[in-house]
């Protein structure tokens, strides 16, 4: 019974999205931002869902298994402050291993795919920071995704790069295109990046660094929708991250995700192009002198 409310419920907001918004029926194309948390994402997707041709820019925790779930992620993002009318793209970012994509979705055409890795141990000791984070701000236990320990975020990263190479693999069968970036990339050489980006998507104007501050961005307590962090309501890369000093990565573990680190881009990479395609990017380091 309680499922048939959910879902009752679920299609009743729906109907009112689009009595509000009739323009969400247009036919649409996707991008999806695959990665793995504390991994630069809210970032790239702040700059993307800033574009006046794409809409999105947090984390709707669904999986894709038909058109309706496509349906549902355009009612909402409706929902999320920056629906854009005449968009090409609605983005939705995808995180966890939980969420699902079937392989009806990622046969069908007009969905782009954005691969994003973070190097292991400034991730791991990230995620071991913003779950303390968490729990000092009341969070709960029971049901968090994020791990406590750099143990359990070792396995967590491992786990989720596996799974990205899986769907690179699923993507490479069918011929579809997608895209790699080093999350380290986007924050040194953000010019090169944003670049190929654009030229992958097809925009008609340039990405920018600089980007939109959204109704839930960095909203306390909203953890389900991206960072919370200070960084993110600055609306523009900072280059300047905190270290975690106090985390501490053993020499074995930090091998270990390596190691898994570098055979997951090399499958990427092997499938994909990488972003920036050359290691220089003279405008941001003039920005920076």
């Amino acid at each position: 019974m309680g499922r048939i409310i959910n879902q009752t419920k679920r299609c009743l907001k729906g109907a009112r999205v689009v009595l509000e918004h009739p323009s969400v029926l247009k036919r649409r194309n996707y991008i999806f931002l695959l990665s793995h948390i504390r991994g630069y994402t809210t970032l790239l997707s702040h700059i993307l869902g800033s574009h006046r041709e794409i809409s999105g820019y947090a984390e709707t925790w669904r999986s894709y298994r038909t058109a309706r779930d496509l349906l549902e992620l355009r009612c909402a993002i409706c929902t999320h402050g920056n629906y854009k009318p005449n968009c090409t793209y609605f983005l939705d970012k995808m995180l966890h291993n939980r969420l699902q994509i079937s392989d009806s979705i990622l046969s069908r055409t007009g969905i782009h795919y954005i691969f994003m890795i973070r190097k292991p141990v400034p991730t791991i000791k990230s995620m071991v920071a913003y779950y303390r984070k968490w729990i000092e701000q009341g969070g709960a236990i029971e049901g968090c995704l994020l791990p406590p320990t750099v143990e359990d975020a070792v396995v967590h990263y491992s786990n989720r790069l596996n799974f990205l190479v899986d769907v690179s693999a699923r993507l490479r069968r069918r011929s579809k295109r997608a895209i790699v970036v080093r999350a380290e990339d986007l924050i040194s050489r953000p010019f090169s990046v944003l670049s190929e980006l654009q030229t992958f998507l097809h925009l008609g104007s340039a990405l920018d660094e600089h980007y939109s501050v959204f109704n839930h961005t960095g909203a306390a307590g909203a953890w389900n929708l991206g960072d919370t962090s200070e960084f993110i309501r600055k609306g523009k890369i900072e280059r300047h991250r905190p270290p975690y000093a106090e985390i501490t990565v053993s020499d074995q573990l930090a091998h270990k995700a390596n190691c898994e680190y570098e055979r997951c881009l090399a499958a990427l990479t092997d499938s994909f192009p990488l972003a920036p395609a050359k290691d220089t990017d003279s405008a941001s380091i003039a920005s920076e002198t």
